[in-house]
């Protein structure tokens, strides 16, 4: 049965003792009831304890339980005619969000894992969703993105909007080919032009958070939320920017990148050329507002 452990203490004897796991998969974490699926399939089939692994925005699965690096090898080497981007991390019992036990019967045969019932019936009764695979994100040099994760002046999802517009600037192909996959066959002209226009962008610098650009930020995002108005102009706010970004009734990190980049409906594609220019400071500020409920204020120099 999937389990949710409450703490280390609750996993598996098994989960406790090992040393190494292998991770075959990453995902957005909006993707957890595909995860569950994939983890439920593989822990059947393959016979080993599966877990899923929180890590920021991402999950990841891990399967079985290895005391040594070589018992993982000799494992690792059968699973990577399935999954080519496996490969062996040490175990990770603090992060493991949900689990799935695999358990024999008595009489040696085995016993598929359980899953829980309202889980189970939201994947079953859904069509399969084919799950995209965030694995070579995890890769060292995309840490960077996270420019402003030391900045305590910002919220948890303004830090976010610099992670995402940074890892898109970083692999603009890896970005369109993971998060924006389902924008690979779409008939809006938006839609589709960034798609093929990230295939072929080469890789941009990373913004960095600026404390001044976040002032002239918050103060346009403040002063537009509580008028609740629409546009750039500004009353009592002083302008410190060479390009501006404004999107509404958002307050994801990541839908206020998507919105912005397909920047729909926009001739110019102004949105989308700031956010994918030649700019390598960065200000972020989502605030209420009157008319559309969270307006968001992103100042680039």
């Amino acid at each position: 049965m999937a389990s949710s452990p409450k703490s280390i203490q609750e996993l598996p004897n098994t989960a406790l003792k090992s040393q190494y796991r292998i991770q075959i998969l990453a995902a957005h974490l909006d993707q957890i009831k595909e995860m569950r699926k994939v983890a439920t399939d593989f822990t059947a089939k393959y016979r080993q304890n599966s877990y899923i692994v929180r890590n920021g925005a991402f999950i990841q699965l891990h399967i079985g339980d290895y005391s040594e690096k070589k018992f993982a090898k000799l494992k690792l080497s059968y699973l990577k005619r399935d999954f080519k981007k496996s490969r062996i991390i040490k175990a990770m019992n603090d992060s493991v969000f949900e689990f799935l036990q695999y358990e024999k019967k008595n009489q040696g045969k085995s016993n598929p894992p359980k899953v829980s019932t309202d889980s189970h019936n939201e994947v079953e009764n859904k069509p399969e969703t084919h799950l995209v695979d965030y694995t070579e994100w995890n890769a060292p040099e995309y840490r960077i993105a996270n420019s402003a994760e030391n900045e305590d002046y910002l919220t948890t999802e303004e830090k976010q909007v610099y992670y995402y517009l940074n890892l898109v600037r970083m692999n603009p192909k890896l970005f369109a080919d993971t998060y924006l996959k389902d924008l690979k066959k779409s008939t809006d002209y938006f839609e589709s032009s960034l798609f093929q226009e990230l295939q072929k962008l080469k890789p941009l610098t990373i913004l960095k958070p600026n404390r001044q650009l976040y002032e002239s930020a918050r103060c346009h995002a403040r002063e537009s939320g509580e008028r609740g108005y629409v546009g750039h102009e500004r009353f009592t706010c002083k302008e410190y920017f060479m390009g501006e970004c404004i999107q509404y009734g958002e307050s994801d990190a990541l839908r206020i990148i998507t919105r912005l980049l397909v920047d729909k409906s926009t001739k110019s594609l102004g949105h989308r050329r700031i956010c994918l220019g030649t700019y390598r400071e960065l200000g972020v500020a989502i605030q209420p507002h009157k008319t559309f409920g969270k307006n968001a204020v992103l100042d680039f120099d």
